[in-house]
């Protein structure tokens, strides 16, 4: 399953359900696979996300998951949500995402 994340004028962001349904609740949301974020609550939401994210460890530079690929951080992967976010929160937007 794949979650699509915009705004009202924003760029898209489209992440695998897993990693989104975890920097959902990273956010203080309830993981589900639809639901939005109204513009006056994104600051609180970003701000929840940034301080989950400072608390997770970040992987060795040289860690392989399981299969012997490189593992990317959470870091990593909630940058381009972090990106529209404050797209999002300089647009005046709210935060939606959809399953695909």
């Amino acid at each position: 399953m794949l979650i699509e994340f915009k705004g009202e004028n924003t760029n898209t962001v489209m992440m695998f359900g897993a990693i989104a349904t975890t920097l959902l609740k990273m956010m203080g949301q309830s993981g589900n696979a639809e639901g939005a974020i109204r513009a006056p609550d994104l600051p609180n939401a970003l701000k929840s996300l940034n301080d989950a994210l400072e608390s997770a460890p970040e992987p060795d530079k040289n860690q392989e998951d399981e299969d012997g690929n490189t593992e990317i951080s959470i870091h990593t992967r909630a940058k381009p949500l972090i990106d529209l976010i404050e797209e999002s929160i300089a647009e005046g937007s709210y935060l939606m995402w959809t399953s695909q």
